[in-house]
């Protein structure tokens, strides 16, 4: 553990309230400096290695405190925005604890149930779809529109795809992708290359890589599996509906416990209208 001497007058604290740093006034502890480390993720805490390590992260939260502070003479800490979306991430945290106790960790698969529930529903677990694809892809997207128009016009695709894309990979062979699979692409990529039909051919599609025209050639459905290939997507559908049933169960017996009275007021509209300007005039 890092420990900075500091040139402060009269005796210093020992051990976890020992100050690394004083920050206009307020102390940065060992104690502080050893919950923020313990919250840092395994792969993060690597950027940090040995002793120079320690030290680049304490002149890290130095940083941050040096900045916290000026947060807080500025008044930021008041703003009514800002305490208002700090309240709701406190309800939605307060909710993730509460449906973690009370429904994910009360709920169970056993292979009995996994069983019953793909006996109950034979051919609904596939294997993902397959997809024959090509694309050309560009830097621009006035590049893509325009050979989308020449596509229009009736040229070939594998022919623009030798001339005109930049991805290396693929331009030799006239675009062509092979067998694609869900989850093999770029999330942009993929949503657009499910909503073709064989022969189709996307508008621009805006990914990191550039602008993509999507060509999809061929589309294979999966194969229906069998219990054992399908056990994962059993469990994980079986717990979904056990837990849904069980949040269900949660919010009829809290209502039902809960000192309720549903009252007469007219419920806002939430999209109001704008008002006229003659209303603005009254």
């Amino acid at each position: 553990m890092l420990v900075l001497t500091l040139g402060a007058c009269g005796e210093k604290p020992e051990g976890p309230a020992q100050a690394l740093a004083i920050i206009n006034g307020k102390p940065l502890t060992v104690s502080e400096f050893d919950l923020r480390w313990s919250q840092l993720p395994e792969y993060a805490r690597k950027k940090y290695p040995g002793v120079e390590g320690r030290k680049k992260f304490l002149d890290e939260l130095i940083d941050r405190e040096v900045l916290l502070q000026e947060a807080k003479k500025r008044g930021i800490d008041r703003d009514r925005a800002l305490l208002e979306r700090l309240e709701r991430f406190k309800e939605r945290s307060l909710l993730d604890v509460l449906m973690r106790e009370e429904v994910d960790s009360r709920v169970t698969v056993s292979p009995q149930e996994m069983k019953a529930y793909h006996e109950a529903n034979p051919g609904s677990f596939t294997a993902p779809d397959e997809f024959r694809a090509s694309h050309i892809l560009v830097k621009t997207e006035a590049e893509a529109i325009d050979l989308k128009k020449r596509l229009a016009g009736g040229e070939d695709f594998a022919s623009l795809a030798r001339k005109a894309s930049v991805d290396a990979t693929t331009k030799s062979k006239g675009g062509d992708l092979g067998i694609v699979k869900k989850g093999q692409t770029v999330p942009e990529f993929e949503k657009a290359l499910l909503t073709l039909k064989p022969g189709e051919v996307s508008e621009p599609v805006a990914t990191q890589f550039g602008y993509h025209l999507i060509k999809l050639v061929e589309r294979t459905t999966g194969p229906v599996l069998s219990y054992e290939d399908a056990r994962e997507q059993i469990k994980e559908q079986v717990l979904i509906e056990k837990k849904q049933k069980r949040f269900k169960e949660l919010i009829a017996a809290l209502r039902a416990n809960a000192k309720l009275r549903v009252l007469d007021t007219p419920i806002p509209d939430s999209n109001p209208r704008a008002a006229s300007p003659a209303a603005d005039a009254r």
